[in-house]
């Protein structure tokens, strides 16, 4: 490693240590890394080559290893098969993150085991979507996606949910200033009648009693206009609220 880099790497190192972080990180021939004697996490020839084959391309690791700095030996804690990957693809040098305080090999044993054991899980419909988004077939290769993966996505249909839209139909009226104006006084007025009371949405079944009231006022007072048949069933709609509520207004 160049002198440049190692001192910019010592610089680094010393303000993380100055933030309180208890790691460093260092640029290292991955051959000089000493593997783990024992690892739990095994990884099939198929998805060996591909991690190696994404290496080559990279050329070099997108996720780093965990070491552990023995006086100068670096063992790996995580990562092996990304260290070996490294190795086959022919990397002279990778980043890896190291701790150098003192540990039991118990220590390093957890460290191992909780980095392989504690993952996290795909949510299949996402992943299913940004696999999808993948059109070219280097691409698909370098995601990783292992055959079970790919059948179980397969299974996953998409199905479009509507927003449930109510059947209603719509009545425009149109009033004049003053019949607007007492319009907005009635509903004032019903407001502090019922404010304790619930409310609820009318449901479709008050059309056909409202279109029946209309027809009856416009039969009633000689009524043609809409309208007016709507301002002649808010003042009929005042004086019975003013009958029961006497005193209100």
């Amino acid at each position: 490693m160049e002198e440049k880099a190692l001192q910019a790497l010592d610089s680094l190192n010393a303000l993380l240590e100055a933030q309180g972080q208890p790691y460093k990180l260092a640029l290292l021939d991955p051959s000089r890394l000493k593997l783990s004697d024992k690892n739990a996490r095994y990884m099939d020839k198929t998805t060996f080559d591909q991690l190696m084959s994404n290496i080559k391309r990279d050329g070099g690791l997108t996720s780093v290893p965990l070491c552990y700095n023995d006086g100068g030996v670096f063992s790996v804690l995580s990562g092996n098969h990304r260290v070996m990957a490294a190795r086959a693809a022919g990397l002279e040098e990778i980043l890896v993150m190291y701790v150098d305080r003192s540990m039991t090999r118990g220590e390093k044993i957890a460290i191992q085991l909780s980095h392989n054991a504690i993952v996290g899980k795909d949510d299949m419909v996402i992943l299913k979507s940004l696999w999808e988004e993948l059109e070219d077939i280097d691409q698909k290769l370098y995601a990783g996606l292992d055959s079970e993966t790919l059948k179980e996505l397969e299974k996953l249909e998409f199905t479009s949910i509507a927003e449930a839209r109510p059947d209603f139909k719509v009545i425009v009226l149109a009033f004049f200033p003053e019949d607007a104006e007492m319009l907005k006084a009635l509903y004032k007025d019903i407001e502090l009648v019922f404010s304790g009371d619930e409310n609820y949405i009318l449901s479709r079944n008050t059309y056909d009693p409202a279109f029946a009231l209309f027809a009856d006022v416009k039969e009633k007072y000689a009524i043609v206009n809409n309208a007016a048949a709507g301002g002649m069933i808010f003042k009929l709609a005042r004086g019975r609220l003013d009958e029961l509520y006497p005193g209100r207004r």
